[in-house]
């Protein structure tokens, strides 16, 4: 039987790794497929290839499959469909070392306190700035639509600053970020690894807050497919998923992470640094230039936790996002359109026969981190204690 030709985009983060494994290991052969993976630099180009055809999957910010739904960003309403998601973890904000300083100097305590209410201390050389007659300083995320823009905005947010009015927030590539902070064109970005490990070996940025700080176990990349190709390819789909999971499960694997880290280190994938990629993907971060790494063996969660299920509650939580800053109507019921787009039935439908977890519902209470809950997603508390429970959600964000 002849190999079924299957192309996918992708940008150069960690969490790209999924699809490499599947190619690199065997994975994708072995479901009868032939995996042709493309490099792009933007989340844009990511969409809208995959939008007009020319991919037949991607690797996606969660957000984009919503915002296509809708319309936003400049495109005609696009149906994607989420048959699973690539894992959780890996994002960061990270600061310039000048602004770190006066982070640390307006209010030690918040900088040495618990990570994600450092923006405490933002808030305080923020308002140091206003008093002086200061520019407002800029932030990068990578895409409007992204985890990234959402988390740095939460963490913001939970330091009582207004992310619409006291900064300014703007758009980067992933690539292009640690050149953006050396060169002091923005002074902090949100964006996945190995993006802000590479400024702390450089010397050029502190990390002042990992995504699992603002909300471990949150949403992230998901496997984005057309709906008609996911109706004219229904094998196809399922073998691709297995794929996916079976190279999840693969790079799950602690004995295994510093060979993902060698093959994700080539041009033709990330193309970041080995000794970066490493430091990453086993759980020791650094986090400030000439510190020693921390312990955060969570940091890139591919497989356990559930990380692939295409959760119906974390793609409502997107929506909410989208409505609390402005970018979508409060009345937009995003109950009703999350599980057209998030498919855990596509997910429980490919895995069938494979040894994989599989939650009793396609949705859950998100952010309770109960020891019940725990043992099968992981902690998941939100930086606020909040609580994020989908049947009660009525249009508002949280």
């Amino acid at each position: 039987m002849s190999l079924k030709q299957v192309r996918l985009g992708f940008v150069p983060l960690v969490d790209c790794a999924l699809p490499v494994v599947a190619r690199a290991k065997g994975f994708a052969e072995e479901e009868n497929i032939d995996l042709t993976l493309i490099r792009e630099m933007s989340w844009a180009a990511i969409r809208d290839k995959l939008s007009y055809g020319v991919y037949d999957a991607a690797h996606l910010l969660a957000g984009i499959p919503l915002a296509a739904r809708l319309g936003l960003g400049g495109m005609p309403s696009q149906r994607i469909a989420v048959p699973m998601a690539l894992g959780r973890g890996g994002n960061a904000i990270t600061v310039s070392t000048r602004l770190y300083q006066r982070m640390l100097e307006a209010d030690p305590a918040a900088m040495h306190g618990p990570r994600g209410l450092s923006a405490r201390a933002l808030k305080k050389v923020i308002d140091e700035d206003r008093a002086a007659g200061r520019p407002i300083m800029s932030f990068a995320t990578v895409f409007p639509y992204s985890s990234h823009n959402y988390e740095l905005r939460y963490w913001m947010a939970a330091g009582g600053i207004d992310p619409d009015k006291d900064v300014n927030i703007g758009v980067i590539a992933p690539p292009r970020m640690f050149d953006s902070l050396r060169n002091g064109w923005v002074d902090g970005y949100c964006v996945g690894e190995p993006w802000n490990q590479r400024a702390v070996f450089h010397g050029d940025g502190v990390i002042v807050a990992l995504k699992e700080d603002i909300w471990a176990r949150s949403p992230e990349k998901v496997l984005g497919v057309r709906e008609d190709w996911v109706q004219s390819n229904p094998d196809t789909v399922d073998a691709l998923v297995r794929a996916l999971v079976r190279s999840a499960e693969w790079a799950d694997q602690p004995e295994n992470r510093t060979e993902l880290a060698q093959l994700l280190s080539g041009e033709n994938h990330v193309g970041a640094s080995f000794d970066i990629l490493r430091a990453s993907l086993l759980g020791r971060p650094v986090l400030k230039p000439g510190d020693n790494p921390i312990e955060a063996p969570d940091r890139h969660v591919f497989y356990r936790y559930t990380a692939t299920f295409p959760w119906l509650s974390q793609g409502a939580w997107v929506g909410t996002q989208m409505q609390r800053w402005g970018q979508v109507d409060a009345t937009v019921d995003f109950n009703t359109l999350i599980s057209d787009i998030y498919r855990p039935d596509l997910y429980r439908r490919a895995v069938k026969g494979l040894d994989v977890a599989l939650p009793h519902d396609d949705w859950r209470v998100e952010g309770v981190n109960d020891a019940a809950d725990r043992a099968f997603v992981g902690p998941d508390a939100f930086l606020d204690n909040s609580i994020f429970d989908m049947r009660s959600f009525a249009g508002v964000g949280e």
